[in-house]
């Protein structure tokens, strides 16, 4: 009887167990307010499944720092996205005129500095005619322009919306040098250069020339410096016009008596130690007429061992 009575008290504690524990559909307090009892909880760890698991996370309330919200507007990032883009097209738009506009084409140029060039020859050789203004470039202009035969430099300037300027330095005429050869006269400048523009020049300086085979514009006379040899003598010889030139003895000149009734060839030879023989040349000439002496001729080529042809043929030296 005693086993009886311990297997029905077994039931009843089995019985009051099952009441306790909630089955399949059955809600406790614990569960409709989210929080799961200590001992239910530990019994589902133990007998849930996965998809037990799953359906808990989906009733879980999800965290406030989890749910996205919509960020506001910033205005001001849109006003400069939008004068971003209308400076982008107002740039745009600026371009295209610029190259487009008759009002930035070149279709003529401020010239000065031009005495005995054209002008017009010296705007076509820079080759802008019709050119946009932001295409035209300066320095390639002059580097043009600066060949031209006659132009020493030239500086050239740009400005909006079609203006240009060139200033030009020509090579300015110091000598006419005739050449018998050619039976011509051309302006040489201060360098030799041969210079492509002719006329009459006041106070011109003559020499001619019988020994250069041919000239053309823009040559350089030989030997070099032989210019500036004939306007040192002229400047120390105010009185003498005309200058000879021959290759084998150089320059020479007619020396005219005081009273004009006189002449004889005076031999100065290349431009070595040209002072020195001009000092030469002054001291034998006032001795000369001191001693009124009409020579044949006067030799200054050696500036050490000048000599003058005497009246009668007789050859006499004079040291300097």
């Amino acid at each position: 009887m005693r086993i009886d009575l311990i297997e029905q008290e077994k039931k009843q504690r089995k019985q009051r167990r099952s009441r306790l524990t909630p089955g399949r559909g059955e809600h406790t307090f614990g569960s409709e307010i989210g929080i799961a009892l200590p001992q239910a909880q530990s019994r589902r760890k133990a007998k849930s499944s996965p998809a037990k698991k799953a359906r808990l996370q989906v009733r879980r309330r999800p965290k406030l720092d989890s749910i996205p919200t919509r960020r506001p507007i910033r205005w001001s990032a849109v006003l400069l996205k939008l004068l971003a883009f209308m400076t982008l097209v107002g740039v745009i738009g600026l371009v295209v005129y610029c190259f487009t506009a008759l009002d930035f084409y070149v279709y003529s140029a401020e010239i000065s500095g031009a005495h005995h060039l054209r002008a017009e020859d010296i705007y076509q050789a820079a080759g802008i005619d019709e050119m946009n203004i932001f295409w035209v470039q300066p320095d390639q202009v002059e580097q043009v322009v600066g060949q031209v035969k006659g132009v020493r430099s030239v500086q050239v300037g740009c400005s909006l919306p079609a203006r240009v300027t060139i200033t030009v330095e020509e090579r300015e005429p110091v000598v006419m040098w005739r050449l018998l050869v050619q039976e011509r006269d051309w302006w040489l400048d201060e360098e030799g250069v041969v210079l492509p523009y002719h006329g009459d020049v006041n106070n011109t300086i003559f020499v001619v020339d019988s020994s250069t085979p041919q000239l053309h514009e823009g040559d350089q006379i030989t030997p070099e410096g032989a210019v500036a040899s004939v306007l040192q003598l002229a400047a120390a010889l105010p009185q003498v016009e005309v200058f000879f030139y021959q290759a084998d003895q150089g320059f020479s000149f007619v020396q005219v008596s005081a009273d004009g009734a006189q002449r004889w060839p005076v031999l100065v030879g290349t431009s070595e130690d040209l002072t020195r023989k001009i000092q030469i040349l002054k001291t034998l000439t006032d001795y000369l007429t001191a001693q009124n002496v009409r020579p044949r001729y006067v030799d200054v080529r050696w500036a050490d061992h000048p000599v003058y042809g005497a009246p009668e043929g007789k050859e006499t030296g004079q040291e300097g």
